[in-house]
């Protein structure tokens, strides 16, 4: 074979591979990268819609990325459920108080969380309220708020306080009988971080989950340097958009879950310190560096409200918290 001919032959090779360009009549190194496509999947879990955005090189190898994020926030839910009776931490908190369990690492690491967020919080996040949380379940069907005796009762098996965890050996121990957790106000947060999780992992880095309004996204998509454009509800009955990559938002807020009794509302985010509903509209958008926090951070601030919120963006000062109270164009009040 001629040179001329050789020279030819390898530039279509190296020209249909993408591996190569000629570049001032010398052949130059190229990495080929399959063009990213958009796909979107959905699904059912922990009662609400989680959807993935993804960008991969065929619809196939997103659906296989996107399977395994889904099934890890089943495996979640089998460890953060308080509507399931066999998840972990309801099998937990039947187990004898007193002593030292052994816990799986999430429940390990949400807890540890929750405690930190506790603390920052005064005691406005709090989700040991699990027997408070079965009493406005029970309100929201009757209609009929608990009397006096059964909400002290139930206080009384309520408060992080009374549950200690062991982070170095992932073990936990509980004071007395008959407590219970509801992770409502962290669990989806978590669950979409380790969903992300397990897409960069496999580095499909641009991607997007929306769990029911727990946003976490990663890095920006093809062409759009400065984001993902992030619909937010504004607290008023709206929407404004946001540019976010590597973050992640949560609005929180009544507008949803509530129970009217005796011209009163009730919200489903109960205040710790109290023991009932939130009764004030409210809604809190917060957006940090993980679903985790935001999720946490938004659930206290509902609970805290405009006049006390300044002590979380004190202590998480790169966090942005703003809260309204009285949405729908009533009585408003933003706070940010």
């Amino acid at each position: 074979m001629s040179w001329s001919a050789l020279l030819i032959l390898c530039l279509s090779v190296l020209i249909s591979t993408g591996c190569a360009a000629v570049r001032n009549g010398e052949a130059v190194g190229l990495t080929a990268q399959p063009i990213a496509e958009r796909y979107e999947f959905a699904r059912l879990l922990m009662g609400s819609r989680c959807r993935i955005v993804v960008y991969a090189a065929s619809e196939a190898e997103a659906a296989s990325i996107c399977a395994a994020a889904f099934d890890r926030i089943a495996e979640l839910d089998a460890v953060l459920s308080d509507y399931r009776d066999d998840s972990e931490a309801s099998r937990l908190l039947r187990r004898a108080p007193g002593e030292w369990h052994p816990v799986s690492p999430d429940l390990a690491r949400v807890l540890r969380i929750s405690q930190e967020v506790h603390r920052a919080s005064g005691g406005a996040f709090d989700p040991s309220v699990g027997p408070l949380t079965a009493l406005w379940r029970q309100a929201r069907r009757t209609g009929q708020l608990p009397d006096t005796g059964v909400l002290e009762e139930a206080r009384a098996r309520s408060g992080l306080g009374m549950i200690e965890v062991d982070p170095d050996h992932d073990r936990v121990r509980f004071a007395r009988a008959g407590m219970g957790l509801d992770f409502g106000g962290i669990g989806k947060g978590y669950a979409a971080d380790e969903a992300m999780r397990v897409l960069r992992t496999a580095g499909f880095d641009r991607a997007m989950i929306d769990f029911d309004g727990d946003i976490v996204v990663g890095e920006p998509p093809p062409g759009q340097p400065e984001g993902w454009a992030v619909a937010v509800d504004d607290g008023r009955g709206g929407q404004r958009t946001v540019r976010l990559s590597n973050r992640a938002v949560t609005t929180s807020g009544d507008a949803e879950q509530f129970v009217e009794i005796d011209g009163v509302r009730h919200a489903h985010l109960i205040d710790p310190r109290r023991g009932l509903g939130l009764t004030r509209p409210v809604a809190a958008t917060v957006i940090a560096d993980s679903g985790t926090m935001a999720d946490a951070l938004a659930s206290a601030a509902c609970v805290l409200g405009p006049d006390e919120v300044g002590r979380l963006r004190a202590l998480y000062p790169d966090v942005v918290i703003e809260v309204v109270v009285g949405g729908n164009g009533t009585d408003e009040d933003a706070e940010r």
